[in-house]
């Protein structure tokens, strides 16, 4: 027979998960401050070094990211909605002057009216993209879930990264006194794992962007700026982002001629050889250590769940629950080893 305090502690865990699925931007955004922070933390202390007060490097890093924020929004978000409208409108040209050389391609044009659907398609992504980032307040809301989230967020980082160890000192409320030590030693872990994540990722899609930006400028090929910003977003999705960057390019390529494609194709393979061999193993010398596969079912459950706040949090949340998980079973190793 079930006791009832089993009954009436499965009703509160019930009641815990119902709440939190009700306030989860909230928990969503204070854990991207807390990466945030991190994230500054780690550069501060890298100033600390040329003996720059924390102050001023802090608010120096904070200044540049809303700089490099503003110039990102008005030069490149521009270019990318020009070239979603001109593809849009030039997609029954590319098809009809490309599906001769593919009688059967062609007819499931004709068919199905498939260029005729991707042009509304395309129509309404270029639409929907002005709309959103018709000014940066807009692009925030639906972004970060409103102008205020995104203050609150921003202002609880800065609180935390004036403060030398201000994430560790404000998660260690949460911990009890005897478990202290454990926990520090496990989130500097943490912390270290995270940043060389993002500095990995982050160094890499600007390399890729900017290789395949000159490598397509080269050939002449148009929607460029688009497609150099596909390839860049897409190497934060390990193992088969890059191949989808690639799939996206050489057929958009290949769309306005043969030989385009072809030479894209090329250039693709050659760039992916460079990431594989090259970039991964010089800018992820610390990696997450969280398996490619886990990563991709943790960005999807993050984008489903929570759109593109989700999908910035799910990395470093499945480092952190993987690393939480890992060490609770070194200890309990340890303590039957004992």
């Amino acid at each position: 027979m079930i006791k009832l305090r089993t009954i009436f502690f499965g009703c509160l865990i019930i009641l815990a998960f119902i709440l939190a699925w009700q306030i989860w931007k909230v928990f969503a955004g204070l854990f991207l401050a807390l990466i945030l922070a991190t994230l500054i933390d780690g550069a501060a202390e890298f100033f600390k070094k040329f003996k720059i007060p924390r102050i001023v490097s802090v608010i120096f890093l904070y200044l540049a990211i809303a700089v490099l924020f503003y110039f990102s929004f008005y030069f490149l978000i521009p270019p990318v909605i020009q070239e979603v409208e001109q593809l849009s409108i030039n997609v029954p040209n590319y098809i009809e002057n490309f599906s001769p050389q593919l009688e059967q391609i062609r007819s499931f044009w004709d068919q199905y009216k498939t260029s005729e659907t991707l042009q509304k398609s395309l129509f309404a992504l270029g639409e929907k993209m002005i709309s959103i980032t018709s000014n940066i307040t807009s692009f925030v809301s639906v972004a970060f879930g409103g102008v205020i989230t995104t203050i609150v967020i921003i202002f609880i980082s800065l609180l935390l990264s004036l403060e030398e160890k201000g994430v560790e000192k404000f998660l260690g409320l949460f911990v009890p006194a005897q478990s202290q030590k454990d926990f520090t030693k496990l989130l500097v872990l943490l912390q270290k794992k995270i940043r060389g994540w993002f500095l990995g990722r982050f160094f890499s899609a600007v390399v890729v962007g900017l290789l395949i930006y000159f490598g397509l400028f080269l050939m002449g090929v148009k929607y460029k700026v688009t497609l150099a910003i596909i390839a860049a977003i897409f190497e934060f999705v390990p193992i088969i982002g890059s191949w989808f960057a690639a799939i996206i390019g050489v057929v958009l390529t290949a769309l306005q001629s043969l030989k385009f494609g072809f030479f894209s194709l090329i250039m693709y393979l050659v760039v992916q050889q460079l990431e594989s061999s090259v970039l991964s193993p010089f800018f992820m010398k610390r990696t997450t250590g969280i398996n490619p596969v886990l990563s991709i079912i943790a960005l999807m459950i993050g984008a489903e769940l929570g759109g593109f706040l989700g999908v910035l949090i799910a990395i470093p949340l499945a480092v952190v629950i993987l690393e939480i998980v890992n060490d609770s079973r070194k200890k309990q190793d340890a303590e039957i080893k004992d």
